[in-house]
């Protein structure tokens, strides 16, 4: 919140609801646009790290629209890795996207 107003949000959760996955979560952010360049981001990132470790998650993985190109080097940044692209599986005002897997090792 800034200035009473919600300005950007992060999730953390179970990446599948199977115990094989357990070890294994999955995030996603959004800061909105007028806010962004002024540390939000990495502040979300940041605390969403620590607590994905506090829960002993191994990895956690991120799935990016295409078009998302400010996400997919905010998560860089944060040491996540493209692993896969899934083709055409999101559609965003009428148009297919592509989606971007990204994943972050923790231990």
């Amino acid at each position: 919140m800034l200035d009473g107003k919600v300005v950007g949000w992060i999730s953390l959760s179970k990446w599948s609801d199977r115990s094989a996955y357990n070890d294994t979560g999955e995030t996603s952010f959004y800061v909105k646009s007028e806010y962004r360049g002024q540390g939000i981001g990495t502040t979300l990132i940041q605390t969403m790290i620590k607590e994905a470790q506090q829960l002993k998650y191994h990895t956690i993985i991120a799935r990016i629209a295409g078009e998302s190109d400010v996400s997919l080097h905010v998560h860089a940044n944060f040491g996540f890795v493209q692993v896969g692209i899934l083709k055409e599986v999101g559609r965003k005002f009428g148009k297919l996207l592509d989606v971007h897997i990204l994943q972050k090792m923790l231990d």
